[in-house]
């Protein structure tokens, strides 16, 4: 027993995982890690699985690719702007400012993985508040 008591023992702290703000900032990390994905890789797809009808009427489950939009775009002089959107609203990053200047496209997965970091790091969190409407709960799961 002298050595549990040699230890810092504590109250099991409380983790609520169903904290919107939390729930909001894993959601955008995911978004980012798949469009780091897809500016690796042009073809990337999000496997998922649904239910469909077979022609026997039986319910089957079948693999389907889900198609990710990609968040950034390039101008006629090479030059690289990434929006970052949660849902389908761009987040402003500033007053009015919705876009990062990337510059060409090979700095990218530096820029996604910058803005990963800002967004674990809960720099995010008022924007993506933001976009959720006056009064609105957020969905739940499950």
């Amino acid at each position: 027993m002298n050595t549990l008591n040699s230890l810092n023992l504590i109250a099991l702290p409380k983790v609520d995982a169903r904290d919107p703000k939390h729930q909001r900032r894993n959601k955008l990390v995911t978004q980012l890690q798949q469009q780091r994905s897809l500016a690796l890789d042009p073809n990337f797809v999000v496997p998922r699985q649904k239910w469909v009808k077979a022609e026997n009427g039986e319910k089957q489950l079948v693999n389907s690719p889900k198609r990710v939009k990609r968040w950034w775009n390039e101008d006629a002089n090479g030059n690289c702007f990434l929006v970052v959107r949660y849902g389908s609203k761009p987040l402003a990053l500033a007053a009015g400012k919705h876009a990062i200047a990337v510059g060409t496209k090979d700095k990218l997965v530096e820029v996604i993985d910058l803005v990963t970091v800002a967004a674990k790091a809960g720099e995010l969190d008022e924007q993506m508040a933001a976009t959720q409407k006056v009064g609105q709960k957020p969905p739940k799961k499950g």
